[in-house]
């Protein structure tokens, strides 16, 4: 059969195997906990100076930041200027 050294060997190797597993599973475990992202509201940021020029490839020349929420509230008061008109039509319609 087997020689009592051969059985010693596998058995080393399986225990070496085994305590390597574990060894992975504890390591990538912790890892995970220590990972956590930063709860929200703990970062603290200035708010954006909207006098600044704007950052980014589709600016414009002398573009601000305050400029695009300014168009941004523009359109959508016009939009919603069009939106009611069509509402009030439709619902005379309906009737």
């Amino acid at each position: 059969m087997s020689d009592p050294d051969s059985l010693v060997a596998i058995s080393q190797r399986v225990l070496l195997a085994v305590a390597a597993a574990c060894a992975l599973a504890l390591a990538t475990g912790t890892g995970a906990l220590a990972a956590d992202p930063p709860r929200a509201g703990t970062a603290k940021s200035r708010p954006m100076n909207m006098d600044e020029p704007m950052a980014g490839g589709m600016k414009k020349q002398g573009m601000k930041k305050g400029d695009v929420k300014k168009a941004a509230e523009k359109k959508d008061r016009e939009m919603r200027k069009m939106i009611e008109k069509e509402q009030q039509s439709a619902g005379s319609v309906k009737k």
